[in-house]
């Protein structure tokens, strides 16, 4: 993705948790104020992406809508919900724990900095300048009176996140910290991953941990794999990381990151079917992650 271009794959997430988020039994799962984020974040996009959270309000719009998208790739909505979900649970544990630092990495338009900034944890945004500045805006304009977490302009691999760090010494490298990479490896070559996994191990006294979701393309379909990229590269976005999760795993161990919790597709579905009742899929190949 371009340093100057609006994250559409960003923007999907956002809508399609909105349009889940209308459901009850999907609601359920998170804090009202969660629900509230995404709803004023889908007004507040851009036309005709904004369009959306008009026509999302609507029972037979969101049936249409679910069907078109398992047709297309069987299991991508529900994995939205479920990693919203799973993410959100492990940070707050962690911040039970005593962690008091929190970096999201690549955030787009998540709401998980914002969240726990109203919890007076130190929290920051890395992302690209023009999805940060929009970021910005939207804190601006949605929540002038709330504390907002600090928003970091970076664009890798142009830029290095040990020199990140080291510009903003407001990041602490002595506090516990909380790492989180929600979709961000995706969009990284290997190397890169590598790179920036050992830069950040290296740069916090503490041994940070690492939260992050990991798409092992290879257990997907021929077809599914090529709807998936096809998708990404539609918007002018280009998937670059999706190796095993065995590959993943070793690439996390060569910069001292080792795995404590790891949710597959199947883990994390049938969990989420538990608690909601629902029918729909979690996309094959998508796993949840915590490493210290």
């Amino acid at each position: 993705m371009k340093p100057d271009q609006l994250s559409q794959t960003a923007a999907f997430v956002a809508i399609k948790f909105y349009g889940l988020s209308r459901i009850e039994e999907f609601q359920s799962l998170f804090d009202e104020s969660i629900v509230s984020f995404y709803d004023q974040l889908s007004r507040s996009l851009p036309s005709p992406l904004r369009y959306y959270h008009y026509w999302l309000k609507f029972r037979w719009v969101r049936r249409l809508y679910i069907w078109s998208e398992e047709l297309l790739l069987p299991g991508d909505l529900l994995h939205i919900v479920a990693r919203k979900w799973y993410i959100q649970r492990m940070a707050t544990q962690l911040v039970e724990d005593g962690y008091e630092q929190l970096i999201v990495l690549g955030a787009g338009f998540d709401h998980l900095a914002f969240y726990f900034s109203q919890q007076d944890l130190s929290c920051y945004e890395f992302d690209a300048p023009h999805m940060a500045s929009m970021k910005q805006q939207f804190f601006k304009n949605s929540y002038p009176n709330e504390k907002h977490p600090n928003i970091i302009p970076t664009h890798l691999p142009e830029d290095s996140l040990e020199t990140e760090f080291r510009t903003h010494p407001e990041i602490d490298p002595e506090k516990k910290t909380i790492i989180v990479a929600e979709g961000f490896f995706d969009y990284l070559k290997p190397e890169t991953v590598e790179g920036s996994l050992k830069q950040t191990k290296k740069y916090f006294t503490h041994n940070p941990v690492l939260i992050s979701t990991h798409f092992a393309l290879n257990e997907l379909s021929a077809f599914y794999r090529w709807v998936f990229r096809s998708s990404v590269n539609l918007v002018n976005e280009q998937l670059q990381f999706g190796s095993s999760i065995e590959e993943f795993r070793q690439l996390l161990s060569k910069a001292e990151f080792e795995v404590s919790q790891l949710h597959d597709a199947h883990e994390i579905s049938t969990e989420i079917k538990k608690r909601t009742g629902t029918n729909l899929p979690v996309l094959s190949g998508f796993y949840v992650l915590l490493a210290h």
